[in-house]
């Protein structure tokens, strides 16, 4: 077993035989991925474990390769603890979490009193973020982290059948004790008490919000998708000694988070036709054309985070992020983060390197990898499937990443051309496309617009934003006039439900292409 690699062991003992090993991990809040939940379904879950554990079933089995089991590496979802066990935990990767965006702040009768201070909140699907002020507006600290409810799935769907099955109190839990956490961290770096901090502002998707303030999220997981709440509340019992506000949503799948960006983009006060894009697990997206505002969000899922992709990886230590290919010595550069060696690749390295693909046609515009007849031949390989295998190591594209890229991407796109059909409006009229979150401001807009993720010829028009979300609500901590605007930006915008939505399945099936999207 390769043990050089882990550098802390913990001892666990199950509660009772047989216990599963991620219910062990849960309740010692031990920090693994579990991007499909633990359904069985992902084999994200890896653990290097010894000790009294089951027997490898077949399913189990299939999802590990030869060097995993000679390394001891079973699936967190899979194995049972019939006795004690010991388990070794790789060094803590630092991840690449954007926590600035490109607003100036303004500070007008602030939330908190002078003297006191306030934080910023953005509880993302994958990250968190809190940045803490002063009554002046000065920002003084921020903390940033992985979210660890990603141990509950990767996805909100995923949690939430999580806490049908188990119960909602855990993941409530452990988002409040995080950035309760992330408080002490923030007063520390700041050199304040932590009962200086006396008013917060929390925005996220609608999901998030609901397990953040305690309510139960199940209604959005199923039609027609009824939140409990959408916001526009102050609460005084979720965070110790703090008034919090949370923002308002527009709908079950449309959250705070756009509306923050919305709001932090300044879009409303333009007289610009403008689309604003933030590309997450959820999609979701607003366009303003004429003074109306329309807005929707595509299922996207978790492909463009790393989830669910064979080497996929959020934006973390050795991450691939950049790919490239030399036309002219024939290789293929790419770049990680931190310059670390490669371990995986995330979601800007993904779209890199499937537009790479095309530009040098080992990939069809249907999405197909060719394995001869293409410069890259040399690092294509056929196993169980094609895939593209990066030189000099073992991580690599399959054609199955290819097909979830291409639902993911086609989510995204077609939502975009059923909001310009709504505003009667083609692309070529957008003015501007504002992108938001980490996602959007790291990828390479030609390898975008290559692959179809954004319309075509558009990125001489695009800006982003960077942590727009966060922005709104710093802004709404500072601002009152903030907190006035925040409210139209929800009432005027008009929601458009794309389950069952025939134009938007249309144009989903035409946007599955890479290549020569002209649909709209």
């Amino acid at each position: 077993m390769i043990k050089n690699e882990y550098t802390k062991t913990l001892l666990l003992s199950p509660v009772y035989p047989g216990e599963p090993l991620s219910e062990i991990l849960h309740r010692e809040n031990v920090d693994i991925h579990f991007p499909c939940g633990g359904n069985h379904t992902c084999g994200k879950c890896k653990v290097v474990v010894e000790g009294e554990l089951s027997e490898i079933s077949p399913s189990e089995n299939a999802l590990l390769s030869e060097e995993d089991r000679k390394n001891g590496i079973r699936l967190a979802c899979f194995v049972r603890a019939m006795g004690d066990v010991k388990i070794h935990l790789s060094k803590a990767l630092s991840s690449q979490i954007l926590t600035h965006g490109t607003v100036t702040l303004t500070t007008n009768e602030p939330l908190m009193a002078s003297g006191h201070f306030g934080v910023a909140v953005d509880i993302g699907t994958t990250t968190v973020v809190c940045k803490l002020y002063d009554s002046l507006g000065t920002e003084l600290a921020v903390s940033s982290e992985l979210n660890r409810q990603k141990q509950f799935g990767a996805d909100v769907i995923s949690r939430i059948n999580y806490g049908m099955l188990h119960n909602n109190e855990v993941i409530s839990r452990s988002i409040v004790e995080q950035i309760e956490e992330m408080l002490q961290v923030v007063s520390d770096k700041a050199n304040i008490l932590r009962n200086q901090i006396t008013h917060a502002v929390v925005t996220g998707n609608t999901t998030m919000l609901h397990f953040f303030s305690g309510l139960d999220p199940k209604s959005i997981g199923f039609a027609p998708f009824t939140p409990v709440s959408l916001f526009n509340t102050y609460h005084t019992d979720i965070l110790s000694g703090i008034e919090v506000y949370i923002p308002p949503c527009v709908s079950a799948y449309v959250g705070a988070d756009l509306v923050c960006c919305i709001l932090s983009s300044n879009m409303m006060e333009k007289k610009d036709k403008a689309l604003i894009v933030d590309i997450g697990t959820n999609g979701e997206m607003a366009l303003l054309s004429d003074g109306d505002l329309h807005c929707c969000s595509t299922a996207a899922g978790p492909a463009f985070e790393g989830a669910g992709i064979s080497h996929g990886s959020v934006a973390s230590t050795g991450a691939i992020s950049h790919v490239n290919y030399d036309a002219q010595t024939g290789l293929v550069m790419y770049e990680t983060i931190e310059d670390a060696p490669p371990k995986g690749i995330c979601g800007s390295g993904v779209v890199d390197a499937i537009a790479m693909l095309y530009d040098t046609g080992a990939m069809l515009p249907n999405g197909r990898l060719e394995i001869d007849g293409n410069p890259l031949a040399a690092m294509m390989q056929e196993n169980d499937e094609v895939e593209f295998v990066f030189p000099d190591t073992s991580i690599a594209i399959t054609q199955g990443d290819i097909r979830k890229i291409q639902l993911a991407k086609a989510a995204i796109y077609a939502g975009i051309i059923t909001l310009s059909e709504a505003c009667e409006i083609s692309t070529d009229e957008l003015d501007v496309i504002y992108l938001c979150g980490g996602f959007g401001s790291f990828i390479n807009l030609s390898a975008a617009e290559t692959i179809g993720l954004i319309p075509k010829d558009s990125k001489s028009r695009t800006v982003a934003l960077g942590n727009a979300a966060l922005m709104g609500a710093s802004m709404l901590l500072l601002d009152s006039t903030a907190r006035n605007k925040i409210r139209r930006i929800s009432d005027e915008c008009q929601y458009i439900e794309l389950s069952g939505h025939d134009g938007f399945m249309d144009n989903y099936v035409d946007s599955m292409m890479f290549w020569d999207l002209d649909i709209d």
